[in-house]
């Protein structure tokens, strides 16, 4: 196989561009990208309580810190689809629904916040949880449960130290 010599130096982003084209990815990619531009298509407060959090097929997931945010997002997702879909590049990549989750019931980073003290469960507590879960098969829901009875007991332990 003879191998085509170029007399001028090509960018990388030209050639990267055709190939994703040549292998078909270039629609997904636009998708993808959404998920790092939307605090730039939406307007700040939007952005400021809700983060887009990853895509899946035509589905754009994005947590949001309260209902009420949810509940506000919700009746203009129109708009925030026609806003998302004027930044995807063709019509297979085109957003056509958004699903808001509250951040309450989506996996959360740990908190780095230096004042904040890290609080763990008690082996009672794990124990707990765990024979709570027992007869629940489907894993995610055994999964938003765990997180759920998790949080409780933390935010349990700690109103009972506060009431002290």
């Amino acid at each position: 196989m003879k191998r085509n010599r170029l007399k001028e130096p090509v960018k990388a982003g030209s050639v990267l561009g055709k190939l994703l084209s040549e292998f078909g990815l270039q629609n997904a990619l636009s998708k993808h990208a959404l998920v790092k531009l939307w605090p730039k298509i939406v307007d700040a407060p939007i952005a400021r309580h809700a983060k887009a959090e990853r895509v899946a097929g035509s589905t754009l997931h994005v947590i949001v810190d309260s209902s009420v945010w949810m509940n506000e997002l919700s009746a203009v997702k129109t708009v925030l689809i026609e806003k998302l879909n004027e930044h995807v590049k063709g019509r297979e990549a085109a957003i056509t629904d958004i699903r808001f989750h509250q951040r309450s019931w989506a996996k959360q980073e740990p908190q780095t916040s230096s004042n904040a003290q890290p609080q763990e469960l008690t082996p009672e507590d794990v124990r707990m949880v765990r024979t709570l879960l027992e007869p629940v098969r489907d894993a995610g829901v055994k999964e938003v449960i765990r997180r759920i009875l998790e949080k409780d007991a933390l935010l349990k332990r700690t109103t009972r130290s506060e009431e002290k």
